[in-house]
């Protein structure tokens, strides 16, 4: 007996970062908008959340392979040769499932804002994680990379630029 499948997603979450910023002046800006959270001046979002991971795949990227990423498209290559390198080390040297986990949410977050950055779009919530939106697409991206890390096919380059053809 096989079960239909379900998927509620939420509205879309409003872009309150300015993405045509560095990762270097993103990053500030969101310790100033977590301060201000902290403090009750404002509600926390999935937005702060996917920044932040974000941000943290950007210096585990530079830390551990010498890459530098930013948002910005002509970063793609570089972010799925990224995946790819992560991919294979994974598959020789599976790795405990909280780097596993840190990882996959760090390289959803990077490339769910290349998205939003570079296409349009936006975060929202579903029953089945976070996805971002464009143009009534939901991109469930968080999928996508782990069953590529787990030594699948997904091809992150080719589904970015299926989602540039969804104007």
């Amino acid at each position: 007996m096989s079960e239909e499948l379900n998927i509620e997603v939420g509205e879309p979450i409003p872009n309150t970062f300015d993405y045509s910023l560095t990762p270097e002046e993103l990053d500030k800006k969101l310790s100033e908008t977590m301060l201000k959270v902290r403090t009750g001046q404002a509600p926390a979002t999935h937005e702060y959340t996917m920044l932040g991971y974000a941000l943290d795949y950007i210096d585990f990227v530079k830390n551990n392979m010498n890459i530098t990423l930013n948002f910005d498209e002509e970063n793609l290559a570089d972010y799925c040769g990224t995946l790819d390198a992560l991919q294979k080390g994974f598959a020789q040297n599976p790795p405990p499932a909280d780097f596993f986990n840190n990882v996959l949410k760090g390289a959803t977050g990077f490339f769910g804002i290349m998205v939003i950055k570079n296409i349009g779009g936006n975060w929202a919530q579903s029953n089945v994680g976070m996805t971002v939106i464009h143009n009534g697409t939901n991109a469930f991206v968080m999928n996508r990379i782990g069953r590529f890390l787990q030594g699948g096919e997904d091809d992150m380059g080719a589904f970015y630029n299926y989602l540039k053809t969804q104007a």
